[in-house]
């Protein structure tokens, strides 16, 4: 029976073993402080919105480095429609943000590619605007929040201003749902229409395991 309860212990543990052994590669990265692997959003959220960690990380300047350019090899595979002046701070930008809220940039940079693919003129058939895909409505809300100066819709249209945004925007959606994979859905869907799925007992999870896939694809890669 010892044996028995033993074995069958083991065997959850061995599979685990197996499994991530076979997603992962036989030669598994690993960036210091960062794991380079997550099977859910669970996991992701220790890393993502770990403040502390993240804040001392950027500090290491070799490490910001590593991933600015990391950054910039990521946004030279698509099309922003922006000068190279203004594309060339793109990393920065994440970068700043990132550190404000305590994300992983590469996260943020996964959101990014999940919304436009980096394409600063994107457009979408709901308003939605620039970069991180924000609403007017929503934008000016949180411009005001911010005191971010608006001028009009075109303020969408400024990487800057877009991305910081956008960051502020998911930190409070966080905030209010308390993980980030709700955070994430609420940002899609909005907030009112996310806790009108959940009080009739349906959470959609498929914006959030889109952005998480590619979340996993750049952040596997070694930095």
């Amino acid at each position: 029976m010892t044996i028995y309860k033993t074995t069958k212990n083991i065997i959850p543990v061995l599979l685990v073993i197996v499994f991530t052994g076979y997603f992962m590669g036989k030669t598994p990265y690993y960036v210091s402080g960062l794991s380079p692997c997550f099977s859910n959003l669970d996991q992701v959220e220790t890393v993502v919105f770990s403040k502390a960690k993240v804040a001392r990380l950027l500090k290491e300047q070799d490490y910001k480095d590593r991933v600015r350019n990391r950054i910039e090899e990521i946004i030279s595979k698509h099309y922003t429609g922006l000068d190279e002046k203004s594309a060339v701070r793109i990393p920065e930008l994440i970068l700043v943000e990132s550190k404000k809220y305590g994300y992983d940039p590469l996260f943020l940079t996964a959101l990014i590619i999940t919304e436009s693919s980096f394409y600063n003129w994107a457009k979408s058939n709901r308003g939605a605007r620039g970069l991180m895909q924000l609403r007017p409505a929503t934008a000016i809300a949180l411009a005001s929040e911010t005191h971010l100066k608006w001028r009009g819709n075109r303020t969408l249209f400024d990487p800057e201003k877009n991305i910081a945004l956008g960051a502020y925007y998911l930190n409070k959606m966080v905030s209010r749902f308390g993980n980030l994979t709700l955070a994430l859905e609420a940002y899609n869907h909005g907030p009112s229409r996310l806790s009108k799925y959940l009080r009739k007992g349906y959470q959609p999870k498929r914006y959030s395991k889109k952005v998480l896939k590619n979340y996993r694809k750049i952040r596997f890669q070694p930095i």
